[in-house]
């Protein structure tokens, strides 16, 4: 955040490797989640079902941890960057460390076996691989104003939205391919992506030149000066991770499964994969229209568009007239992703952002990790009521951030 960019230019090479750094940590997170129940299985000896509940138990608490480690490690990157201008040292030692405890989690039950000690390290080794992530995801991302200008921010971040839509596109696509692989090749590959793409990003940080002497205005900004932007920006976070774990997790699969499947005859994982391509698509187009409206308004607007597709798609209609409403829901969403790092960082003074970031993203972290738990338990929620659910949810973030963008105008110059 020390390093300045015009807010009419945006460092394409510099995005580009951020978005491949961004990626390998989705397809990290893919294999782990693709895998762990089958080293719980195999380990503790665990039936199938068992094994997904104590993995979706230790996804839980994850998600807890991210809540914390996420603003923690963020802030950390933030005192990086004002005493030695770079948050590099920082993402690399953690890439290091979550990759080399990454590679042991398949490299354990290989060769612990099924026994206590095994049981106990491969749980604790799974923790410790989640705080590791979370040191360095946070202040990668806020990255992200290093190399674009605050009202290029959400085009920026339309190239992250395109990698990850196509790598979120893997797991309903290739989990079959994943799983044939193996995980030690799967583990291995993925590690290799992650480290390569830090690699990567460090090269690229090469050709910006740093700014020695940071403002007085980045080293006298302080957390109590921001506490309501940052409360705004924690719910946020969770009202759209909420959103997009309902919209993703339940609506889309429950729609397509119901009315899409039949009438397309291809497979329920293609018809999924490819709404995640689609939006990913999508991205490009609502990135350039950020150039043309605020980005904060044009998350409103949507957000207002998402709940409007969701309510008419719970009163139900043709499965043709459900193609258009996907297709409108996957519009905005893409809007809605594009913008959220850049509604964090310009919710604070710009030495906040690591922290910033990592609270937005501990927020969202931990609804996915929660309700994602709770959820599928509930059996009151039928498809209707998950629409209506997720329309609620996504409306609250839609008016925490008109609420946020009144709050910065009076706490920022």
């Amino acid at each position: 955040m020390a390093i300045a960019t015009p807010s009419n230019q945006v460092r394409w090479l510099q995005v580009w490797s951020l978005a491949s750094v961004q990626g390998a940590i989705s397809l990290t997170w893919i294999a782990y989640g693709i895998y762990l129940p089958k080293f719980i299985a195999e380990v503790f000896a665990y039936p199938t079902e068992q094994a997904q509940q104590f993995a979706t138990i230790l996804l839980v608490i994850e998600g807890a941890i991210a809540v914390i480690a996420e603003p923690l490690f963020g802030s950390l990157s933030d005192r990086w960057q004002r005493w030695y201008s770079s948050r590099m040292p920082m993402i690399v030692a953690g890439t290091i460390a979550a990759t080399a405890i990454f590679i042991g989690l398949p490299s354990l039950v290989i060769f612990g076996g099924a026994n206590d000690l095994t049981r106990l390290l491969l749980t604790s080794l799974a923790v410790l691989w989640a705080i590791a992530m979370s040191t360095f995801r946070s202040p990668v991302i806020c990255l992200l104003a290093s190399f674009a200008g605050a009202t290029q921010l959400p085009l920026a971040a339309s190239v992250l939205t395109l990698v990850g839509g196509f790598v979120a596109s893997i797991k309903p696509l290739a989990t079959k391919f994943i799983l044939d692989l193996g995980a030690p090749a799967t583990f291995a590959i993925a590690s290799i992506v992650l480290l390569a793409g830090v690699a990567g990003l460090r090269s690229a940080m090469v050709h910006i030149s740093k700014q020695l002497n940071p403002s007085s205005e980045q080293r006298l900004a302080t957390i109590s000066s921001f506490w309501l932007n940052l409360a705004i920006v924690m719910f946020v976070g969770a009202a759209i991770g909420l959103g997009i774990r309902l919209l993703t997790g339940e609506v889309l699969p429950r729609t397509i499964k119901a009315e899409l499947v039949s009438l397309t005859g291809f497979s329920f994982e293609i018809l999924l994969g490819s709404a995640f391509i689609v939006q990913a698509l999508l991205a490009l187009i609502t990135g350039q229209l950020s150039k043309q409206i605020d980005n904060k308004r044009l998350m409103i607007f949507s957000l207002g568009g998402i709940v409007l597709g969701l309510i008419i798609l719970s009163i139900g209609f043709s499965p043709i007239a459900a193609i258009l409403l996907i297709l409108l829901i996957l519009f905005c969403l893409s809007a809605v992703n594009n913008g959220m790092v850049a509604f964090a960082l310009t919710m604070v003074s710009p030495s906040l952002g690591g922290m910033t970031v990592g609270i937005f993203f501990g927020g969202l972290s931990g609804a996915i990790a929660l309700f994602g738990y709770l959820i599928p338990k509930s059996a009151l929620i039928t498809t209707p009521n998950v629409i209506l659910l997720n329309a609620v949810v996504f409306l609250s973030a839609g008016v925490a951030i008109a609420i946020g963008e009144k709050v910065a105008k009076n706490y920022l110059p």
